[in-house]
């Protein structure tokens, strides 16, 4: 299985651990930085590949990754728009646009 990770801060690295433990399982991460808390705290190398993903580029984005599954982590995306007023609001709803235009199967997490 193939598994597109968007995001790898507190739930991606939980979801990284975890799908570590298949061998089977192939996860391609992305963040919009470099250095995402997963890669500070050293639970993965680097990132697969920077890019900031959007209702209207995630499905050119998955057919270059072709995933199976698209995971989101949720709270890597308020982190980077928390700090401005209803940036969760607003990180709410980028996610639900992600998740509306993907012509693949999310999970937000």
């Amino acid at each position: 299985m193939r598994i597109w990770l968007i995001g790898a801060d507190e739930g991606g690295i939980e979801v990284l651990r975890q799908l570590g433990k298949h061998r089977t399982v192939e996860v391609i991460v992305s963040s919009s930085a470099e250095d995402p808390m997963a890669v500070r705290e050293g639970v993965i190398e680097a990132v697969d590949f920077v890019e900031s993903v959007t209702s209207f580029n995630v499905n050119r984005l998955a057919r270059r990754i072709h995933p199976d599954l698209i995971l989101i982590d949720a709270g890597a995306k308020e982190r980077n728009l928390g700090h401005v007023t209803g940036g969760a609001n607003f990180s709410d709803a980028i996610i639900f646009e992600i998740t509306a235009a993907s012509e693949y199967p999310c999970v937000v997490i």
